[in-house]
């Protein structure tokens, strides 16, 4: 009897068995393929059928083939992660680290056969990055494993007890002095006024740039942070603040001066030279360029970025004596964690300011004559 040819167009034998219903009562179909006969594939999906069974009899997790790393780390990211987190975070924390990272690395291993010790291996070969990268990705492996044991496709979460270590120089944070502050604002007059803005507001990149001007209350003398702009798939998008940090922020009379004086020739407050929305890194260059200029002018000033720059209006209020939940408040901060450890140092420096008179009171009486 003659061979039966292949009934795909790929070459390959497909067999369709039903599996059962699911919660809803619908049959549950599966496809196996073979490239040998269709008897092959019949054959596994008998075997698959017996698997499940011996796995609902014995409470051991039974394991699809199909469900190796790869495969759950992106049915992780679109069912776990993409509907709860905005959309800048996905793309920038989640979906990059896990594309970038975790994937290269795992690649089509099986759930069930990464042990512990290839998590450190992991980590092993990424010391180079920050210890924050280093957190968020072991925080994404212990959840991507944990969501894997809930659903019965592994037994036990080999991230657990990983151990990570940076060799990266931490970067500091540059922040201005008060002096540098007022030369930073002088300089931007006529050249960049959203440098004013942000230094007068804490603004996040995207939330400066997406500033429309039905945000503005002149009356009142406050701006809503209504959206931040991101770049995605090429295009620059509206997405929510990040954590959605929507809120209504007072403009000191020298941020509302410059919000006043910018053309009403778009939606926009500080649009591009086409009236539309600035893509947050073009922008970021632009303020590159103005950074060095003004470095080149007054060298004492160094040469920040727009999270410096946001840094630097959150220490000057804390240097100024603003309370740290008026600053998560006005910055956008999800916790007050998030202030505090930021903010932090100034703290100690205010306390150590205060315990001058007491510790050393000659020195504070010549400081103060």
């Amino acid at each position: 009897m003659p061979k039966k040819k292949p009934n795909r167009s790929d070459n390959r034998y497909e067999y369709k068995a039903t599996l059962g219903r699911d919660f809803r009562g619908k049959l549950i179909r599966k496809s196996f393929y073979s490239t040998v006969s269709l008897a092959d594939a019949k054959a596994k999906a008998e075997e698959y059928k017996i698997s499940a069974e011996v796995s609902a009899r014995t409470g051991e997790a039974f394991i699809p083939s199909q469900y190796d790393f790869t495969s759950w780390a992106k049915k992780w990211l679109t069912t776990y992660k993409k509907p709860f987190v905005d959309a800048n975070t996905y793309a920038l924390t989640y979906e990059s680290l896990v594309n970038g990272h975790l994937i290269p690395y795992f690649g089509q291993a099986r759930l069930t056969d990464i042990r512990p010790v290839d998590i450190q291996n992991f980590f092993a070969t990424k010391t180079q990055c920050s210890e924050s990268r280093l957190k968020k990705m072991n925080s994404i492996l212990n959840a991507l494993f944990e969501a894997a044991i809930e659903n019965d496709l592994c037994y036990k979460n080999p991230a657990k007890h990983s151990t990570f270590r940076s060799t990266a120089t931490k970067h500091e944070k540059q922040v201005l002095s008060d002096e540098q502050i007022q030369i930073t604002k002088d300089f931007a007059r006529g050249r960049m006024p959203e440098v004013i803005v942000l230094l007068e507001t804490g603004l996040r990149r995207g939330e400066l740039l997406g500033l429309m001007w039905s945000d503005l209350d002149e009356q009142s003398g406050t701006i809503r942070v209504q959206r931040s702009m991101a770049l995605k798939n090429k295009r620059v998008v509206a997405n929510p603040p990040k954590w959605n940090s929507f809120r209504t922020l007072p403009l000191s009379d020298e941020a509302l001066q410059v919000v006043r004086a910018q053309p009403h020739d778009s939606l926009y407050i500080f649009p591009n030279e086409h009236g539309r929305p600035h893509s947050p890194y073009s922008w970021s260059q632009k303020l590159g360029r103005f950074m060095r200029d003004l470095h080149a002018a007054h060298p004492e000033v160094p040469t920040l970025t727009a999270h410096e720059l946001r840094h630097t209006y959150g220490t000057y209020l804390r240097r100024h004596g603003v309370d740290i939940y008026t600053i998560q408040k006005l910055l956008g901060h999800k916790d007050i964690q998030i202030t505090t450890e930021v903010y932090v140092h100034n703290e100690i420096d205010q306390l150590r300011s205060a315990l001058r008179p007491v510790y050393a009171p000659e020195a504070a009486q010549e400081s103060a004559e």
